[in-house]
């Protein structure tokens, strides 16, 4: 086989490669965004327990998915399953540190669960990446003596 042919099978298995990746990762984002959706419309009309499979569905079709992590975490809380809820929060954490709804979820989960040193740090935070959450978490700080 000449270098020339070689070189060019090399160059088109390359840039086949490179578009099934990226129709992968399009087809992934196309589940997450109807798995998000159906979840939605589950939460919404009170079928909690199918809400949370769908979303539990939409995070093993794209891991990496901040959104999906979100829903769950918040429906979790929503749920006072506060212990469920943080490690899903710590996995949103885990794809952006500077979510700070994810550092207000897992903060409240912390409280829920009587970890108060741990909700103060998460609550500050949330703070630090967002300063406005300060004058709406001032009653809660105030009886964490966190300010």
């Amino acid at each position: 086989m000449s270098t020339t042919l070689r070189r060019n099978l090399m160059v088109a298995s390359a840039a086949l490669l490179s578009a099934l990746a990226l129709w992968s990762a399009q087809a992934a984002m196309r589940i997450d965004r109807n798995l998000l959706a159906q979840g939605d419309q589950q939460w919404a009309t009170g079928q909690l327990d199918q809400a949370q499979t769908t979303f539990e569905q939409a995070i093993r079709a794209e891991p990496k998915s901040l959104k999906a992590h979100m829903k769950l975490a918040g429906l979790q809380l929503s749920r006072q399953d506060f212990t469920a809820s943080i490690p899903t929060y710590q996995a949103a954490i885990g794809l952006d540190a500077n979510h700070d709804k994810a550092w207000l979820g897992i903060a409240f989960a912390y409280l829920h669960t009587g970890q108060d040193a741990l909700a103060g740090a998460a609550f500050d935070a949330a703070i630090r990446i967002n300063p406005a959450n300060r004058d709406k978490l001032a009653p809660v700080l105030d009886k964490l003596n966190v300010r």
